[in-house]
Order: C-alpha cells, then sequence, then structure tokens
C-alpha cells in the first residue's frame, strides 16, 4: 500500500530512515535499459536532494533532485513509500537531465 503524506517534512524524515536502514528498492527493469543512475548517485538523492516535490500527476508518488552526481549534472528521483508488512522507499525511475 502507497502511503501518502501531506507533511513534507516527514516525508524526508521517514525517507532519511528507511534510507539509513538500507529500505530501499529501485526499478532497475526501468532505469537500466535507458538511464546510466548507481544506486550511490540515488541514495545520494533521497539521503540530501532538494527540492522535495509532490508528483504533479500521481497522488503518493515524489520527486527529487541532486547534482551528488559523479559527473555533477543533475538527476531527478521519482519515488514512492510503501507499507507491506514493513515500510520502504520504492524508486520508480532516476534519470539525468539535460
Amino acid at each position: 500500500m502507497r502511503i501518502v503524506y501531506e507533511d513534507l517534512n516527514k516525508l524526508r524524515e521517514d525517507v532519511i530512515k528507511l534510507v539509513n536502514k538500507g529500505r530501499v528498492k529501485i526499478w532497475w527493469w526501468h532505469i537500466r535499459p535507458l538511464h546510466s543512475v548507481t544506486r550511490g548517485e540515488i541514495t545520494n538523492a533521497l539521503l540530501y536532494g532538494a527540492p522535495l516535490r509532490l508528483d504533479k500527476d500521481v497522488q503518493g508518488r515524489y520527486v527529487v533532485w541532486s547534482k551528488l552526481t559523479g559527473d555533477g549534472r543533475r538527476i531527478r528521483v521519482v519515488f514512492e513509500v510503501w507499507k507491506i508488512n514493513a515500510e520502504f522507499v520504492l524508486v520508480v525511475t532516476a534519470f539525468r537531465e539535460e
């Protein structure tokens, strides 16, 4: 079940806790064939990226940007927080922006 946050500060706190516990699932099947983004870059974006925004099209989906990448180019990470037995962050997609 996808968790919907109204308070982005609470979302940030929960995402940091889940990332630090290693509770991140990444849809590599969607990312790898199209984009060259690493797990470390995705993790850095989840921990330190800004701004953190609501996805305009999908309720319970969030977007964060980061320049903490190997080449200094900005990436966008789209993610959700799910609870199935235990909570985890599900990274739906991540890609470099031009």
